[in-house]
């Protein structure tokens, strides 16, 4: 799996990053997993939620939910904890 950065690419940077294992994990501020994405050999990703962890100000759970946006764009997005 190869890898660009988006706002990098938008500005014409085009370098690409090799990643080897196929998965990439992005990290929230307080250091824990905030997703982790895996290329599977069919094409089709999967994306695992972290443990709890603090991003952004906010404190998220452990589970998350899917929001489609159109026919080729959706979110995923993290729970809240709510006091």
């Amino acid at each position: 799996m190869k890898i660009r950065d988006g706002h990098a690419t938008m500005n014409g940077d085009k370098t690409e990053h090799e990643i080897p294992s196929g998965s990439v994990d992005i990290i929230a501020d307080d250091g824990q997993r905030l997703f982790g994405i895996t290329l599977n050999k069919d094409g089709t990703i999967r994306v695992n939620f972290g443990n709890f962890c603090k991003h952004g100000g906010t404190v998220l759970d452990d589970r998350g939910c899917i929001i489609p946006i159109a026919s080729n764009c959706f979110t995923v997005k993290r729970n809240e904890i709510h006091d």
